[in-house]
């Protein structure tokens, strides 16, 4: 065998040896490969299963959030009894559709767990209807308008219905009159003796604030100022400051009495101005206004 057909085949073996070696190393390194994405395939599992237990456990936390602010409200018999107090209300006129009034009122008292009967017949504020009923709400002016809006109005409550009210709250019931029921009743009579205060007019809707002006009175608490577009009331206010709750304050600093407490013989009343549009009443803020007046207008509070 010559030198030369040696070192071809020294040649060959080194070939032979060098492509085992990077065979060996490719297969070493996608061994490597897929470990790691093995690895991270597990991790990925990990961190969802991760993930779907922190979600179940803050669901968990905020049902037994729920049950505990639920069992706090059942501390004041609100879900210990079908006993609940019952609640008539006066909903709607020409200018207030009854539907966003009920669909907004009907959140604050679901959660007072207070069954509640509307209506839109004024006939229906009576001896007989107010005795089965804990709770008297209005929200609508005394006008009414049988010959259409182009002719006069006339005010509805009679002086048999403004006495029925106010034997309704002398003997214990409580009254909520809500944006514009302080509008258009009879002059000097029991209506407006209840109210401690009048209509005193108001300009077209626009941005305002409702400012706290008793946070210690159980109707404000946990109420703080808010801004709403609405109408801004300026009805005249005869009772004491000390009966004052809530202030309007326009965007040019005019103020306005929003919002006061009254009480008649063992019977409450409150009055509370915002309520002319779906958002004003809708607010968080009103709703929590509302749910606390109903409470301390039912002396739950």
């Amino acid at each position: 065998m010559s030198s030369r057909t040696y070192q071809t085949s020294s040649q060959d073996e080194q070939l032979m040896i060098n492509a085992s070696k990077d065979t060996a190393a490719s297969s070493s390194k996608q061994s490597y490969l897929v470990f790691i994405a093995a690895l991270v395939l597990l991790l990925s599992i990990l961190v969802l299963q991760i993930v779907i237990l922190t979600k179940d456990n803050n669901k968990n936390t905020a049902d037994n959030s729920c049950y505990a602010n639920l069992a706090g409200d059942a501390d004041s018999a609100t879900y210990l009894t079908s006993k609940r107090p019952r609640a008539i209300a006066l909903i709607g006129d020409r200018y207030h559709s009854p539907i966003y009034i009920r669909d907004n009122l009907i959140t604050a008292l679901v959660r007072e767990n207070i069954p509640t009967t509307f209506v839109t017949n004024v006939s229906e504020i009576n001896n007989a209807s107010l005795s089965n009923h804990d709770l008297l709400i209005f929200l609508r002016d005394g006008m009414l308008w049988p010959n259409g809006y182009d002719a006069p109005y006339y005010i509805w409550m009679t002086d048999e219905q403004q006495l029925d009210i106010w034997n309704f709250i002398n003997n214990g019931g409580g009254f909520l009159a809500l944006h514009n029921s302080q509008g258009f009743y009879p002059p000097g009579g029991y209506y407006y003796k209840i109210f401690g205060g009048d209509y005193g007019g108001h300009p077209l809707p626009y941005t305002f604030t409702i400012r706290i002006e008793n946070s210690n009175h159980p109707v404000t608490q946990g109420v703080e100022d808010f801004t709403i577009f609405d109408e801004q009331h300026f009805p005249k206010f005869y009772l004491n400051m000390s009966h004052l709750l809530l202030r309007g304050i326009s965007p040019s600093n005019v103020e306005s009495y929003s919002g006061w407490w009254n009480e008649v013989g063992k019977g409450r009343f409150c009055y509370l101005a915002p309520g002319h549009t779906p958002q004003a009443l809708g607010h968080p803020m009103m709703q929590k206004l509302i749910k606390n007046a109903v409470k301390w207008l039912l002396k739950e509070t």
